[in-house]
């Protein structure tokens, strides 16, 4: 891994967005309506995206493992499209 002894620890704050298109209108009102078929995909895909950021290092070489003191995952929901943006907030010494 990097050396990092010499930062200083302060606030760190990543954002990252993603674009999911939809294929149909009705399932983005089965999403939407939580009737998809094999269950609430935005609960899935929130718990899996809270996971990828509790486990980064174990998957990426040289990634720091680091305190996550907030991780925040918003849906925003478009014709044929939901936008999911995460915001991870640490107080470390490199950035998330």
């Amino acid at each position: 891994m990097v050396d990092i002894t010499h930062k200083i620890i302060t606030q760190r704050t990543a954002t990252a967005q993603a674009i999911v298109k939809v294929g149909s209108p009705e399932t983005m009102q089965a999403i939407l309506n939580k009737t998809v078929p094999k269950g609430d995909v935005l609960e899935v895909s929130r718990t899996a995206g809270l996971f990828a950021v509790k486990n980064t290092s174990n998957s990426i070489p040289d990634c720091h493992p680091m305190p996550i003191e907030f991780t925040g995952i918003e849906y925003e929901f478009l014709d044929d499209s939901v936008v999911i943006k995460v915001t991870v907030k640490a107080i470390y010494r490199t950035g998330v």
